[in-house]
């Protein structure tokens, strides 16, 4: 995988990795696969995803734009999501637009 590229695997029934560079190019195929999986999380998942981000290589403010454009598409089916493994840079950026507690709660 290419530095410029970035993709989401499923790695358990409920459990997603994004992984590559995280940035304006790449978003919008990932907000494409996510709304996919999310579509067909099942009840019996619970109705509950984690999505993994340690395998995150670079990002900018539009994985902040993924994450919650995310949990937007995921409430409207009724599912919850969690992240993990965010990237510090993630964190900062979250500071800086003064979202870091809203981000902090969607994590584990």
């Amino acid at each position: 995988m290419q530095l410029s590229q970035a993709e989401i695997t499923q790695q358990s029934q409920q459990k997603y990795l994004v992984s590559g560079a995280v940035n304006f190019s790449t978003v919008p195929d990932l907000l494409r696969k996510s709304s996919g999986f999310l579509t067909a999380v099942k009840a019996s998942d619970n109705g509950k995803i984690t999505i993994d981000l340690s395998q995150v290589k670079e990002c900018n403010s539009a994985a902040l734009a993924l994450m919650l454009e995310i949990v937007k598409f995921a409430q409207q089916k009724n599912v919850a999501v969690l992240f993990e493994n965010l990237p510090a840079s993630l964190l900062t950026i979250a500071k800086a637009y003064g979202v870091e507690n809203e981000i902090r709660e969607l994590c584990k």
